[in-house]
């Protein structure tokens, strides 16, 4: 398709441009309890063409973008029509001039084999239930994903490029009737077909709706250190990626530059070792990704970031990157909760980029004593300062897996203020 989009683009006289085109193929399965409901198949094809025109005013040099999306029915002219009003667009767009990624093609290893579409969704399904079998705390609905992308890059810099992914993601609802009727939420996405992965965060899923049905106290209000475990670890390290990212850096959001001990000069806990981990072997600029050091015993090795930000900035193009692996870990899980809070589900997890806070609203927690004994909780909320916190943490040795993210299982954070009775 991307040869046919080349064509209208150069009978239309637009020299630069580039044409990111995907083709979805997507197995969907939903659950109800454990009886499949419904089984749905699609294959969506969609070009993004990103148009670019050059300007100048007032003796400044622009370089305008705009994009056009592109699916295989439309015709020919029509396919035109939306391509020319993009570059008219672009026309209003006063982006200070930038070359596009022009250098090496990425080191492609050859057409991947991925896993059989029908044969992962049977194996996650059977992951997935076979920790479902408590009729009180039950998975009430389950719905699954297995999708594998075909990506074609290309560019009038003379980016030619094609890989393929494989992506399991999904959604579920755990309910618990007794002693009261509680629900609760959870998502999930790999990167893979991950069995032991997903059966473990569901029946830890399952656990917490059951123990959510029986907590009623609230905490206390003070100040604990609290245990943050799974997708809120990366939620918090999040940060990390923001103040990092060319595209912070360059309006003047973020100050970080490489080589700046972004932890602080004196770290108490673990120093931070993170690595950036690529999602594609190819950016949507066409700029080869690879592995590429992040931190270093606190210590920030690269920024990062699209290419228009990073020519900004002077540094190497590197492209965007939203996984991460954390190479920290030396406290024991169990270990590490004793003397603190651990919740273990919010109502809406976030963590503020700008500021470095973080907080939500506590669906359950637990309060474990030295002695290793267990209050369970509910209601308040937590609110901290990762910025204030992060000389001070340390990680568990258990490790933990998702789309995003290879890490320690858990992170404790000390002194967060939690608002309770």
């Amino acid at each position: 398709m991307n040869d046919q989009i080349v064509r209208l683009l150069q009978a239309l006289g637009i020299e630069n441009y580039i044409i990111n085109t995907d083709t979805e193929s997507t197995l969907e399965l939903f659950f109800v309890r454990k009886n499949l409901d419904m089984r749905r198949e699609k294959d969506v094809t969609k070009s993004l063409v990103t148009v670019f025109r050059d300007f100048e005013e007032d003796g400044v040099k622009y370089r305008g973008s705009s994009e056009a999306l592109l699916v295989p029915g439309m015709a020919e002219e029509e396919k035109k029509a939306s391509i020319e009003t993009a570059y008219q667009a672009a026309a209003y767009v006063r982006n200070p001039w930038y070359p596009l990624y022009h250098g090496e093609m990425a080191a492609l290893s050859g057409a991947k084999i991925l896993p059989d579409l029908s044969d992962a969704a049977a194996q996650m399904t059977e992951a997935i239930f076979s920790a479902d079998t408590d009729d009180q705390a039950f998975l009430n609905s389950v719905e699954l994903f297995v999708i594998r992308n075909s990506c074609e890059i290309t560019s009038s810099e003379g980016v030619s490029e094609s890989f393929e992914k494989f992506t399991v993601k999904g959604e579920y609802v755990t309910q618990c009737k007794e002693p009261k009727d509680v629900e609760q939420y959870y998502s999930f996405e790999y990167d893979g077909v991950e069995c032991e992965a997903i059966a473990r965060k569901v029946s830890e899923s399952l656990k917490t709706v059951r123990d959510r049905a029986i907590a009623e106290k609230m905490p206390k209000s003070g100040s604990y250190d609290i245990v943050l475990s799974g997708d809120h670890v990366k939620t918090i390290l999040n940060l990390y990626l923001y103040k990092a990212n060319a595209a912070f850096v360059y309006p003047g959001y973020s100050k970080w530059q490489a080589g700046e001990k972004v932890q602080g000069e004196d770290v108490k806990g673990e120093a931070l070792s993170i690595d950036l981990i690529p999602s594609d072997p190819v950016s949507g600029d066409g700029v080869p990704m690879k592995e590429r050091a992040f931190l270093r015993d606190g210590e920030l090795q690269t920024l990062f970031g699209a290419n228009r930000f990073c020519q900004y900035l002077g540094i190497e193009p590197t492209g965007q990157y939203r996984k991460i692996r954390v190479e920290n870990g030396t406290v024991p899980f169990e270990e590490m909760k004793k003397g603190c809070l651990y919740p273990v589900s919010f109502s809406d997890f976030q963590m503020n980029p700008f500021t470095g806070y973080f907080g939500g609203e506590i669906r359950l927690a637990y309060l474990v004593k030295e002695d290793g004994s267990v209050e369970i909780l509910t209601g308040g909320s937590v609110n901290g300062s990762f910025i204030e916190r992060q000389d001070d943490i340390v990680f568990s040795k258990e490790r933990y897996v998702s789309a995003s993210y290879e890490g320690p299982l858990a992170v404790k954070v000390k002194n967060v203020a939690v608002a309770g009775e």
